[in-house]
Parts: C-alpha cells; structure tokens; sequence
C-alpha cells in the first residue's frame, strides 16, 4: 500500500479529498495531532493505529513524526520517518498501491515518464529539479501505460510509487543511463512513444503468439516449449517505439522479415532489425540499487550472452535425504540450481529456478519435459516420445517401480552428499507414509506423487556421475530458458 512521501510535503502538496481537503500535508499533520486521529504506522489501512503527539523537520528536510499508544498518554512512545506511516484518507489517500505486483504496475509505468523527459524534451541529464510531477505530466501524450484496462497517468504513478524508487533516484540513474547507451543514443532526436500495458505492447507480444501458433501447427517436433511464455521471449517491462500508437504489427517493416507467416527465427531478426534501425526495442527494469545503473544488450546477433553450462548432480532434498523432502534440486555450473517438485499435492510438478538464477521463476512441468525429449528423445516417465505427455498421477501399483529406482539412484547423488542406506520396501513404505512436509503436516500422497515424478525424471534422463554430454546440453537448456536467452527469444536490454 502507499505510504506517505517526503516529496509532497517538500512540494506543499494539498488533499484532494477527505476531511482536510484543500490543505497541505505539513497543516493535516497539525490537524490530525490536535484532533486527535489516528496515524496508521504500516503498509496497509488495517496496520498498527497510533496517535501523534508531535512531528518535526530537520535541517536536511526530513520529517518525523513522534507517536503515542493512546489518546490520553502525555509522552510519545516513539518516532518514525514519514515513510513509516500510511497514507490514509485524511491526506486524500487510502487505497494505496497494493504492493508488489501492483508496485510494478507503478514503477515501469512511471519509468515511462522519465524516460519520455529525456527523448521528446530539451532535457539531456535527468536530476531531482529537472523531474518534478509538473515536468512529468508533460508527457502524457507520449507515455501510453496501462493497469490492465485503465490508462495511467503521470500522477496516479507518481503518487504511488514507493518513496525508496525516488530517494535512491532509481528513475533517473536508469532513464540516463539508457539515453546515453549506445543502442539507446540511436533513438535520439526522434519523437519517442514509451509502453508499459498498452494496446501497442499487445501487438508486440500477438506476434509472438503467432510465430507460436505456427510452431504448433506446422513444426514436428515444436521448436519452443508448449508454454513458452511472452517473457521467455522477450522479458521487456516497457518498450520504447518511434512507431505509431496505432500500430497493429509492429515488426512488419523489418528488412529480413515477411509479414507472414510469422515464424520464430523471422521474428527473431525482425525485434533485433527494428532495434538497430532506431524504431522499436524492449526494456527489462531491475532496481537500480547502486549509484550507476548499468544497460546490457541480451540476444545480440552474436548472442553474446550464449553459455555452454554443465550438470554437476542432484540431490534429494537439499541434504541428500530421500525421506525428508518431496522435491530434488539440479545442480549445474554458473550457480545455477533448480528445484523440481509437486505444486499441487497430487496432480501438477514443475522445476523452480533458485539461487543466482532465483529471477528466471518457475518452468512447468511440460517446459522441463520439452527439453528432456528434445535430448534424450523420450519422455519422463516413458521409453518414447509421448504424445499428450502429463505427469504420471501415483498409485499403489507404481510403488515397485518406485522403490526399484529409489534404490537405483540414492546413492547416485553429486559428489559430497553423504551416503545412504538402502532401506527395505517395508522401511521404505513406513519412512514414505509418515512423510511431513515443512508446514508439519502429514502428505504421504504429496510425497508419493512428487517423488515418484523426480525419480521418473532423473531415469528419463539417466542421470550420472560424472555426467554425459546430453545431460550437459540439458543443463544448458534449462539455464537458457530460464534467463530469456533461447534460440529463438529476442533482442532487449535490460538495466540494473
């Protein structure tokens, strides 16, 4: 949810709305204290109620408001930076930003803004004067972000973006640092649209649903996973076009591309022609954190980004104790590990990217067995490539088969695991009937399912020590789809 920001008080801004409407929010804190209502100290209208006793600002600007537990107590209990406190509907607010997700909304469509300052203004360095609200809502007409359907506008995003995103000038570290790149300087004196949610960002990704539905139906064996999603081919959070808002099929006039039909290596050199050509490129926002923000092209034509990773094992559980968890953990080389477990109890499995490749998410269930078939051409659980392939659903006469590969690769896990002890069947049911998950609730059936599914996998795979090639270019697949980075994914740059 939205917090106060120190900036509105530093702008003298003014309730819209509310029972102070019309005064600033230096007066609402005098009105509030005297008045004796409450402040929220929190993320959300239902968090910690206090009343102010008295606030206070330095010489630096900063503001705090000192705070008590209760009307009648005489003495604060304590004081906070402005930022700690909700901005209820006394300052006009109250609904807030809704955090996480709905913080994104925020933050890429105000990037927007900022970015349209740089490219369609005088303005050649962004700083803390030259960006105020006012310069901001200039913009409008060249920033088209949306929050699903509604059409966002400079201070719906301004209001309710984080404090932090402005007081460490995430904004304008990344907006300068992409109008002084060197794909980013070719956009210059150009008049610059910015996306974020908007009709012509749908059309960008509508292409790709059409180079998927052509895959599907004209490619056996399909060159992209079944659910390859919009972010794997290209993960740009807004998109910077000298095109027309209007724009239905905006690769179309690419040198290397026909309108039809769309195909994935076509589309591919047409993102990357239109970036070259100064007319359409995407962008991956990360929080800048420190005092530079950094821009980095992915998917260059040299594909400069392109690993060869190796698989170095796995392990049951994060110990290397079969009972002791449902899932497994790949280990591969660039720190890259993946989980592999149940999601829903019985019925769906998937892989999770964690650790250093933590952003690349989650891989479904059919994406991991995508890259098993196109490798060791047979599918989990399967001595051939199966049609309509699902997880192969548990029950008690799969339990041999079960316990049989159970004793095939408990001690077949990566160097440093310690070794186990082969249980008996009738040990094996016991430990795998008495399975805890870590909420400490009992799910045998999750840890049937689940395990049973990573032992299918780990035998489709032959999984080795020391390791084959095919497991190697397993490996290899895995991390690359994780970070947008496939044959067939698409020009960005991303700026961290």
């Amino acid at each position: 949810m939205a917090a106060l920001q120190l900036k509105h008080f530093k702008e003298n801004k003014k309730a819209s709305s509310g029972p102070y409407k019309g005064q600033t929010y230096k007066s609402i804190l005098d009105s509030k204290i005297k008045d004796k209502s409450q402040f929220t100290i929190g993320t959300q209208d239902s968090s910690n109620k206090v009343y102010g006793h008295s606030w206070n600002q330095d010489k630096t600007g900063a503001i705090t408001i000192s705070y008590k537990a209760s009307k009648t107590a005489t003495k604060p209990s304590g004081t906070k930076p402005i930022s700690a406190f909700f901005k209820d509907g006394d300052f006009g607010g109250g609904k807030g930003s809704g955090g996480g997700a709905q913080d994104t909304t925020w933050t890429e469509s105000l990037q927007c803004y900022y970015l349209s300052l740089l490219y369609n203004t005088s303005e050649k360095v962004l700083t803390e004067k030259n960006t105020s609200l006012a310069k901001l809502k200039t913009q409008e007409k060249y920033c088209f972000t949306y929050d699903k359907t509604r059409k966002l506008t400079a201070t719906d995003c301004f209001e309710n973006t984080p404090e932090d995103w402005f007081t460490k000038q995430v904004f304008i570290k990344t907006a300068n640092a992409v109008y002084s790149s060197t794909i980013g300087s070719k956009f210059k004196n150009k008049t610059v649209y910015f996306h974020r949610g908007s009709p012509f960002m749908n059309s960008v990704y509508k292409s790709k649903k059409e180079a998927q539905k052509f895959d599907k139906n004209n490619n056996n064996p399909m060159i992209a996973p079944g659910t390859f999603s919009d972010d794997k081919w290209n993960p740009g959070d807004i998109w910077m076009t000298v095109k027309s808002p209007d724009e239905k099929d905006p690769f179309v006039d690419s040198k290397k591309y026909i309108e039809t039909p769309k195909e994935w290596t076509k589309l591919r050199e047409a993102v990357i022609d239109n970036a070259e050509d100064k007319k359409t490129l995407g962008i991956s926002l990360k929080k800048v954190e420190g005092t530079k923000a950094t821009v980095t092209p992915f998917n260059t034509r040299k594909r400069t980004h392109n690993k060869k990773v190796t698989y170095k094992g796995f392990k049951f559980g994060q110990t290397g104790d079969f009972f002791n968890s449902a899932d497994i953990y790949m280990y591969f080389s660039e720190d890259a590990v993946m989980q592999l477990r149940a999601t829903a109890t019985t019925s769906s499995w998937q892989g999770e990217m964690k650790g250093k490749y933590a952003a690349g998410g989650k891989i479904g269930g059919g994406n991991v067995n995508f890259y098993v078939e196109s490798n060791f051409k047979k599918s989990i659980g399967f001595n051939i490539i199966k049609q309509n392939w699902s997880e192969t659903k548990y029950t008690s006469a799969n339990l041999n088969n079960m316990y049989n590969l159970y004793k095939t690769y408990i001690n077949k896990q990566m160097p440093g695991t310690p070794k186990q002890k082969v249980e008996t069947l009738e040990e094996f049911k016991k430990k795998a009937n008495s399975y805890v998950n870590p909420k400490g609730q009992k799910s045998a059936p999750a840890f049937y399912f689940g395990k049973y599914m990573c032992l299918l996998f780990l035998e489709s795979i032959s999984a080795e020590t020391p390791p084959n090639e095919k497991l190697h270019r397993f490996a290899t697949d895995i991390v690359r789809y994780a970070t947008s980075n496939t044959d067939i994914s698409t020009y960005f740059i991303k700026v961290s």
